[in-house]
């Protein structure tokens, strides 16, 4: 049997990749946030040049979407999203909910946003460990530490937007860590 190349990723690349996301995203930088989505997206989903660049466009379109806050569009972005994992169903022959994969999805997102900056943010944990076990298909309780790991870059790069995005700050290096912790605590799980 044929491994699956989203099972095949590389956690330092990924956890680069995020972070620069994360970057783009605050400083709404649309142009990097498509060119760093296709690296992310092509690494963590194990898709060529070509596939990247479609997937990732949906993904960036549905980050704008949600972007403005309170103005934002969730049904627009969850749509894109569903459109995302719709597209890798049919590459990786993934058999998962395309409805539920996209509400998933959106749910960290909210949850994010929510607890921004907050450290008590187990509703993150929860949702991120979520997606993971149904993007995967493996139970989310051994999905808690990558989960965990994540939200806490995630609170680095919440802690540097709060600090004025200093593109020079250690927070960002402290956020690329804890995402590569994340998606090798991810591998481990997975595979």
């Amino acid at each position: 049997m044929k491994s699956n190349p989203m099972r095949n990723f590389d956690p330092q690349k990924i956890a680069y990749y995020e972070k620069e996301n994360y970057v783009a995203y605050y400083q709404r930088d649309w142009l990097k946030l498509v060119r760093v989505s296709v690296g992310m997206v092509k690494e963590t989903f194990g898709l060529n040049w070509l596939q990247a660049a479609y997937a990732a466009s949906l993904v960036a379109r549905a980050e704008i979407a949600f972007a403005p806050y309170p103005q934002n569009d969730v049904p627009k972005a969850k749509g894109l999203m569903r459109q995302f994992y719709s597209f890798l169903q049919n590459i990786h022959h993934l058999n998962i909910d395309l409805d539920r994969a996209a509400e998933l999805e959106l749910n960290w997102w909210i949850a994010h946003r929510k607890l921004f900056g907050n450290p008590n943010n187990q509703e993150l944990v929860d949702a991120l460990a979520d997606i993971y076990a149904l993007a995967y298909g493996v139970n989310r309780n051994r999905l808690m530490d990558a989960a965990r790991y994540r939200a806490q870059g995630m609170l680095y790069s919440d802690y540097w937007v709060n600090q004025g995005k200093d593109t020079h700050s250690p927070l960002l290096a402290q956020e690329e860590k804890a995402l590569c912790d994340s998606y090798v605590a991810l591998k481990s799980a997975i595979n």
